[in-house]
């Protein structure tokens, strides 16, 4: 990134303030461009902040494996709301060909985990001893990975701005980009929106990293951007007696029950559930 002098950034979530973060530390100008009057205003705040080492493929499960060490590195120093609390994927009785795919994953695991700590097959009987609100009595196996867990999406953007800062960004609230268009001497210009001024930015380089509103840039430059949004949505549930009764500082795992494509996460002294419907 040497070559670039100067970088916008269109987006102030998570991605947008971790690619600024890492282009100041890098000693790069560079200014990330948020709409609204705070960090997280878009898809970040209302992720359910699930971070894991599973990998469906040996470089997603490396991408996976290097991000948890670096979020583990960054709680043990700012504390970001990491709760280390592994997670099982469940697989039911009677589907051969997912418990083929289970094995397959953890033998593929095997060649990437962090040694001391291995993703394995456990049975039904160890899925209940870790997770005693599981129904065991359809489950054949589980994928068990050690500390998989959850994150605070907004403490986790806050910190990462705050670090990028000390190194010399610029993070501008309200300021709403509107147009992004390649200028004659092949660098970049964003324009504002009206209710932002309508001030016009030059840079060496523009980042897309505006989630939701991403693929509306892209099309100023006649690019294809494979990216779309899906409706998701997750319920929380009340206090439950069995979660609230827990020693303190302990946590149940992450489930994700892969028959319903539907995950759970302890929030607070409840549950997150999260669905995916067909």
């Amino acid at each position: 990134m040497a070559a670039y002098r100067s970088v916008v950034v269109i987006g102030g979530g998570a991605a947008g303030a971790a690619i600024t973060r890492a282009l100041a530390a890098r000693g790069v100008g560079v200014t990330l461009l948020e709409k609204a009057g705070q960090l997280c205003s878009g898809a970040t705040w209302h992720a359910a902040g699930l971070v894991t080492r599973f990998g469906g493929s040996p470089k997603l499960k490396k991408l996976h494996v290097r991000s948890l060490a670096l979020l583990t590195e960054m709680h043990d120093a700012h504390d970001v709301g990491l709760h280390l609390t592994g997670s099982i994927r469940v697989i039911e009785k009677g589907h051969a060909d997912r418990l083929l795919e289970a094995k397959h994953h953890v033998e593929m695991a095997a060649l990437y985990d962090d040694p001391a700590l291995p993703t394995r097959l456990i049975g039904a009987d160890e899925v209940a001893a870790l997770h005693p609100l599981v129904d065991t009595s359809n489950v054949e196996a589980g994928v068990y990975t050690p500390e998989d867990g959850d994150i605070d999406p907004t403490l986790l953007t806050t910190c990462i701005a705050r670090l990028a800062k000390s190194d010399g960004a610029t993070i501008r609230y309200n300021a709403e980009g509107d147009t992004v268009a390649r200028r004659d001497d092949g660098r970049f210009e964003v324009t504002l929106a009206a209710a932002a001024g309508g001030e016009r930015l030059g840079a060496d380089a523009v980042v897309n990293a505006a989630g939701l509103w991403s693929t509306r840039f892209s099309r100023q430059l006649g690019m294809h951007h494979p990216a779309f949004v899906i409706e998701h949505q997750y319920a929380i549930t009340e206090t439950i007696d069995a979660i609230a009764a827990l020693p303190q500082g302990e946590r149940v795992p992450v489930l994700r029950d892969l028959r319903g494509s539907s995950y759970l996460r302890q929030e607070r002294q409840g549950l997150l559930i999260g669905p995916y419907e067909d």
